[in-house]
């Protein structure tokens, strides 16, 4: 599958909705599943469904999880290409910034 181009806003957006704790604890219990429904995640964080509701709609709006509706329940999916194209541009970013402390950048 081909990456995903991110410009800065996007790459902003997607560091800001996994930086907070709750949200990464959702990202995590996602990863290891296809598909969670809503009582689940809901079921595993000691917060308030509203709460839970807030996070995913965080990490939906930022591209890093979608939602679907089975019958009354919602269904959440990581969207893992989104995440392997973040890693890739924070990667790139560590790799630039290694070259220039060697002294190897170009200005």
């Amino acid at each position: 599958m081909p990456a995903i181009a991110l410009d800065a806003e996007r790459v902003a957006a997607i560091a800001k909705a996994l930086a907070h704790p709750v949200r990464v604890q959702i990202v995590e219990l996602l990863a290891g599943q296809s598909a969670c429904r809503g009582a689940e995640v809901f079921g595993e964080l000691p917060l308030a469904q509203s709460t839970v509701s807030e996070h995913l709609r965080v990490l939906r709006e930022a591209g890093v999880l979608s939602a679907s509706h089975v019958g009354t329940s919602s269904v959440y999916c990581l969207h893992p290409e989104m995440l392997d194209t973040f890693a890739t541009v924070l990667s790139s970013l560590a790799d630039t910034a290694r070259t220039c402390q060697k002294g190897e950048c170009g200005r």
